[in-house]
């Protein structure tokens, strides 16, 4: 089955039209950007968690742009563990909207919100919100996302997160970066930390974009390491 995905990856890239895609420049941290008015991306993603037991996730997202400032994505997830079959994993709902221009404030502000409901209808809903602050400066890009999750129905968690990514861009297809995510879960009055230290690289052509990134657990919770690429086609 993950043949077949690798395959559908080939596909969106033949299916590409010569364009300027939205590349990004980071594989964990968002910039400060949504999809222009009028047009749409794939984008296919896949993640690689090396830990005790081992696992694969595979994501498709659809995003389109409703307007100059805002825009809307859905996704389908599927995931596999180390010994077990390939599922179909959750669906995934997640729109932007950007406040201001670029340059208008200090740091560049933008508003995330996704909904995460597994297929598996006994697991809990999701909502992850995020406030994405971005700074350029000529070649120089800084991201930071501070980030907060809720697991609902049934029961109630809590999550707190930071993604953080630093990058050069040696041109408009290429950039080199530097990126650290973590993620607090609070539960029963214990909290449990995971955080990842890693680098990162962008490239682009006139069809299609990639970005590849790793990085590795910098604490106990942590998995060993974490591996993810993400394919972009604007259409």
């Amino acid at each position: 089955m993950r043949g077949y995905l690798t395959l559908l990856a080939l596909v969106f890239v033949c299916l590409a039209q010569p364009s300027n895609a939205d590349q990004r420049n980071y594989v964990w941290t968002y910039q400060y950007m949504t999809m222009l008015k009028g047009q749409s991306e794939l984008e296919f993603y896949q993640t690689t968690k090396l830990r005790e037991t081992d696992n694969w996730e595979y994501r498709i997202e659809l995003e389109s742009g409703l307007t100059e400032r805002w825009d809307f994505s859905i996704y389908q997830i599927f995931s596999q563990d180390e010994g077990d079959a390939f599922k179909w994993n959750a669906v995934q709902l997640r729109t932007r909207y950007r406040i201001g221009e670029q340059g208008q404030y200090f740091m560049d502000p933008l508003l995330y919100l996704e909904y995460n409901r597994k297929i598996d209808l006994n697991m809990p809903h999701k909502l992850e919100g995020k406030l994405i602050l971005a700074k350029t400066v000529e070649k120089f890009n800084l991201a930071v996302n501070p980030v907060y999750e809720v697991f609902f129905s049934p029961g109630t968690e809590h999550e707190a997160g930071l993604d953080v990514g630093m990058s050069w861009a040696f041109n408009r297809k290429f950039s080199l970066g530097l990126e650290s995510t973590s993620r607090w879960e609070f539960e029963n009055g214990y909290t449990e930390a995971s955080s990842y230290l890693g680098p990162t690289i962008s490239l682009a052509s006139g069809k299609v974009w990639y970005a590849l990134g790793a990085a590795w657990g910098i604490t106990d919770e942590s998995d060993n390491t974490r591996v993810r690429f993400i394919m972009g086609v604007l259409f």
